[in-house]
């Protein structure tokens, strides 16, 4: 175990001792005296749509969508015992959760917090995967995706991914169709575990009141030693353009539900620059949309936009959109008004005292968002996979100055980059 680095964060008032293990898992710990609860955050970037790779042989594989999440759900069965079991004698609370390019574990305990972070990293470095066992949990993992197709924001998500993007893999959900599921067999998820579950790939983030050597020294033999390489991701080259102007599906609800996306152009291999993106064009959103923006008030004062308005940023190294939604009465007036709203605000600019403001408001949740270790650890966890520094967000956001919201203001909402999904009430 090697240390490499204590980061004395000013700005949040937190310190963090960097470390790696012999075969290259990285860990953070951050230390919270008086803490009672403390917390174990365990992950890899590897998700949903890493579908198409190349293993450490040469061999060329593809497997179903979803099988991420199913390898998920494989782990928490553990070898012997159910992982949930586990924590429950130890009284911690536990779960886990795959996203399109990333997958983690974490608990949160009050008590024996060395034996929770042992069952952590026992059970993610060590499953036991066989055809009985994804047969049997074949049932409950299509309940899953059922549930969530059943879910208007979610239905609708993926409609406009689908009407954005002709290849790309965050057209389909984290946990896959249903055909997805059922084609799925112990091979695929063997073959993702082995080449990307290595420890080179994992990255391990612990905040609460311990020591930091003892717990450092109780990992030393606890995480695996191996070198074997990690499997190449392979992505489809995705049209630069929408895939689709307009899509519509009849849906059970009560009032059309309609999502607008802009594409932005590519997105950000550097990890760096990523986040750079997402919080410039997060106050841009803000500064054309916020509750507190002459825009919102006036598409409310005029019917165009109720209370279920919101509007977020989302991407990575490969993909990036902006997307606003709503409920309304009339999808087309819904999405001429907003559009035309974000185009002249992209001609108009936004006002320097709202951009300061409005910054300030983005740092304060920030930091309210670092109150807990559980908090504290996923955040950290999340800047290694990445590739950033911990709270490199607070840093990154400090830089931003009124010049780089106003230049992304212009290009952030091109007409021909647009898309437009609804789901129509049924009959």
């Amino acid at each position: 175990m090697k240390i490499l680095e204590t980061i004395q964060h000013d700005q949040s008032g937190e310190t963090v001792v960097l470390a790696q293990s012999t075969s290259g898992t990285r860990i953070a710990l951050c230390r919270t005296p008086g803490f009672s609860t403390s917390s174990g955050h365990f992950g890899l970037r590897f998700g949903s749509t890493d579908t198409h790779f190349r293993l450490p042989s040469g061999q060329e594989v593809e497997v179903p969508g979803g099988s991420a999440h199913y390898l998920e759900h494989k782990l928490f069965e553990g070898r012997e015992e159910k992982v949930f079991d586990r924590f429950g004698k130890l009284g911690a609370r536990f779960n886990g959760g795959t996203s399109f390019r990333t997958t983690t574990y974490h608990f949160t305990t009050a008590s024996r917090f060395q034996e929770c972070l042992e069952v952590l990293v026992d059970f993610v470095q060590h499953p036991l995967i066989t055809e009985e066992r994804v047969d049997k949990e074949r049932g409950i993992i299509e309940q899953e995706v059922r549930m969530y197709a059943d879910h208007p924001g979610f239905a609708g998500t993926f409609l406009l991914h689908e009407a954005l993007y002709a290849k790309h893999g965050i057209r389909v959900e984290p946990g896959g169709t249903v055909e997805d599921v059922r084609a799925i067999h112990a091979k695929h998820l063997q073959d993702c575990f082995d080449g990307f579950y290595r420890p080179s790939a994992m990255c391990l983030s612990l905040a609460g009141d311990f020591d930091t050597d003892e717990v450092l020294a109780f990992l030393e033999s606890r995480l695996d030693v191996d070198d074997t390489p990690l499997a190449t991701k392979l992505y489809p080259t995705e049209p630069t353009s929408p895939h689709a102007d307009w899509l519509e599906r009849d849906f059970p609800v009560t009032r059309p539900h309609v999502w607008i996306g802009w594409r932005a152009e590519g997105g950000e291999p550097d990890g760096h620059q990523r986040l750079r993106t997402r919080l410039i064009n997060s106050l841009v959103l803000d500064l054309a949309f916020d509750v507190s923006s002459d825009t919102h008030a006036d598409l409310y004062r005029r019917g165009v936009i109720d209370d279920s308005f919101g509007c977020h940023w989302s991407g990575d190294s490969d993909w990036g959109h902006v997307v606003a939604s709503g409920l309304c009465d009339d999808p087309k007036l819904f999405v001429t008004e907003i559009r035309k709203a974000a185009e002249a605000f992209a001609m108009q600019g936004p006002g320097e005292a709202d951009f300061e403001r409005l910054k300030r408001a983005a740092w304060g949740g920030l930091i309210s968002g670092l109150q807990t270790p559980t908090a504290l650890a996923g955040n950290i966890l999340s800047s290694m996979l990445g590739d950033l520094r911990p709270f490199e967000m607070l840093d990154a956001l400090a830089g931003i100055c009124f010049a780089d919201v106003q230049q992304a203001a212009k290009s952030l909402f091109h007409p021909q980059q647009s898309a437009v999904a609804v789901l129509k009430p049924s009959e």
